[in-house]
């Protein structure tokens, strides 16, 4: 698990198989990992989020910048607990102005 890979918001651990038994990209199954899990989670509701069709390039920009926040999932502690972990998981919420991290249950 040591990097993502994000299609569609799709994001799967980096050793987990992203081919389908025929050869083909997998785009729409879950990640066996249940961190994964939610940080799909938070990028579909991230692109919800950053929606302005008159100006896409800031979309884009704006996106990438937050996506871009998850480079250290592993490594920020939570902005409102402290801890690195809560329920076995790293904080997977980002801020969308601020991008700090937040555990689910912190980010309220």
């Amino acid at each position: 698990m040591r990097s993502l890979f994000i299609d569609r918001t799709i994001v799967k651990g980096y050793n987990e198989n992203v081919y389908t038994e025929d050869g083909k990209l997998d785009i729409w199954s879950k990640s066996n990992y249940q961190v994964f899990q939610k940080v799909t989670d938070h990028a579909t509701t991230a692109l919800l989020h950053y929606q302005l069709p008159q100006m896409p390039d800031v979309v884009v920009r704006s996106f990438m910048t937050w996506l871009r926040s998850y480079i250290k999932l592993f490594q920020a502690p939570c902005q409102r607990c402290g801890k690195f972990l809560q329920d076995g998981l790293p904080p997977t919420w980002r801020d969308f102005r601020t991008l700090e991290a937040f555990h689910d249950t912190c980010r309220q």
